[in-house]
């Protein structure tokens, strides 16, 4: 009873990443005895959009790209389940923070350090600092005993120098991406889908005055932009633009995955944008299996969308399921992420186990990787998987 409270209770708020903890407790108490590492790769959580449409009356306080209070209680609720699974249900990583155990990486962006910061914070709480008393019993641990904090180090690197969690973005300069990316929205495939849906993207283009006034292909190619500026107003209860219904709103949902799926598609696309994350995955793993005693359990990578579709490309894993013209369920929500558990199955056999995670109704799904067999993909096998995809000068790669 308590549990369905609480779940009943997490959705009335409207924190559907608050539900995951359920969804865990299942599995839990199976994977204690061989999981020797786990690696989070997440999407950052609620965020105001990325501009004001220029006929929009929203304010946003915060600032823009910025995590709303949404999206920071939803990390921080994210990071004690976190906690309950890794720390007190599987005993993976200790309960106070040691920088033996755990690695946090964010993408240099706001959105991204804020969420990795509020997850560690859920992990890692008020409370479970150090105690300075071990050093002098006349020191109080500040600002006081119970509040007792140790900050976790967030690592980041310069947005031009990310091949991890940012190498689509514009400072990245991945000129054969960024070249493929732009070349769709001339595409037969993008004019019979800008035709199809001409007079929707032509009016809410009207209405929001972005992209007024451009074919409905080019608009079809920025309706992810259009859908995050709606869709930030209805997630915060704010008032959507006059003459978009809520059917409109699904609509353009369904484009922007649309969109998103043909941006993200395709071996080509996973060398440039995913082989850089699944190489350091591998190498840390790697050397977990070869004893390195400097090696790492727990890593946290707090990324984006397209950190994670980049990663599903470079793995050939399809998350999109085709139901009529458009792909739904393409995007990840935000705070979902991919879970890549280390095993130990049998003494000194390795191999890696693949989770998606979503924030929405709190579902763990098992993914099969696609030249594995069995849910359990052994590490060597992982490890050539990577290599055929990754180039040998991403730099040079990303120039062709």
């Amino acid at each position: 009873m308590l549990r369905k409270n609480l779940i009943a209770a997490f959705a009335v708020l409207g924190l559907a990443g608050a539900a995951l903890v359920p969804a865990w407790a299942d599995s839990a108490k199976d994977d204690g005895d061989t999981l020797r590492a786990a690696t989070l790769l997440f999407r950052h959580s609620v965020v105001s959009p990325k501009f004001t449409a220029p006929k929009s009356k929203t304010q946003w306080p915060m600032g823009l790209r910025q995590l709303t209070a949404l999206g920071i209680r939803e990390m921080y609720q994210t990071g004690q389940a976190l906690r309950r699974k890794y720390v007190d249900e599987l005993g993976l990583v200790s309960g106070g923070y040691k920088a033996s155990e755990i690695y946090v990486r964010a993408s240099n962006t706001d959105r991204s350090l804020q969420s990795a910061q509020m997850l560690a914070l859920g992990m890692f709480p008020l409370g479970t600092g150090p105690d300075p008393a071990v050093y002098d019993k006349a020191l109080t641990a500040a600002p006081a005993p119970e509040l007792a904090f140790n900050p976790v180090p967030v690592h980041s690197v310069a947005l031009e120098n990310d091949a991890v969690l940012r190498p689509y973005a514009k400072p990245a300069n991945c000129k054969a991406y960024r070249t493929f990316k732009k070349s769709l929205s001339k595409t037969k495939l993008y004019r019979d889908q800008g035709d199809k849906y001409r007079d929707l993207l032509q009016r809410v283009s009207t209405i929001t005055g972005m992209y007024e006034g451009k074919a409905p292909s080019k608009i079809l190619h920025a309706i992810n932009e259009i859908h995050e500026v709606i869709n930030a107003d209805l997630r915060h209860k704010l008032p959507i633009p006059e003459g978009i219904s809520l059917q409109d709103v699904q609509e353009i949902k369904d484009l922007s995955d649309w969109n998103y799926h043909h941006w993200y598609r395709g071996k080509g696309v996973g060398q440039l944008l995913g082989s850089g994350f699944l190489t350091e995955l591998t190498n840390h793993y790697t050397a977990i299996a070869n004893g390195d005693p400097k090696a790492r359990k727990f890593y946290l990578y707090a990324g984006h969308q397209g950190s994670i579709l980049g990663v599903e490309a470079g793995l050939g894993i399809e998350m999109a399921r085709a139901e009529g013209p458009l792909f739904i369920g393409r995007v990840p929500s935000p705070a979902s992420r991919y879970v890549f558990e280390l095993h130990e199955p049998s003494k000194g056999s390795f191999a890696i186990r693949l989770k998606f995670v979503s924030s929405e109704d709190g579902s763990e799904r098992l993914i099969s990787i696609p030249g594995c067999d069995g849910e359990m993909c052994p590490l060597k096998r992982f490890a050539d998987l990577v290599a055929k995809i990754t180039p040998r000068d991403w730099r040079a790669a990303c120039k062709t």
